[in-house]
């Protein structure tokens, strides 16, 4: 039981090290990852934001893994072009562009007021 739990999670890390090794699109989503949580230590955030944060982030880089797997899945199935197909491709993009517009808010509610707090307040 263990073994098997084992793997399941080493072919996990495995294809999340591949993603962010091979897909460009993780560059910038582990870039502004990093910035977004090097600012919450900086201004000090209180948990409940912080767990706001790992939640946004969390999907963004979700909906990536996610649009990458559709992607690298339509390549291997139907490698001819197909609107149809092309179509669900974009509504996978779609996804992350989603989860991505949703993440900047949460991002914007949070260190809106918390950078105006630091800057103008004192």
């Amino acid at each position: 039981m263990l073994r098997a739990w084992s793997n399941k999670f080493r072919v996990a890390f495995s294809g999340l090290f591949w993603a962010v090794r091979d897909q460009n699109s993780f560059y910038v989503h582990l870039s502004v990852t990093a910035v977004v949580l090097v600012l919450a230590g900086v201004l000090r955030l209180p948990q409940w934001q912080w767990v706001a944060l790992f939640f946004a982030i969390g999907g963004v880089l979700t909906a990536e893994l996610l649009n990458t797997a559709v992607e690298l899945l339509v390549g291997v199935v139907h490698p001819e072009r197909d609107p149809r197909i092309g179509r669900a491709l974009d509504v996978a993009a779609a996804a992350v562009l989603m989860a991505s517009i949703t993440a900047i808010g949460i991002g914007l509610m949070i260190f809106g007021p918390a950078v105006y707090e630091q800057i103008w307040a004192n």
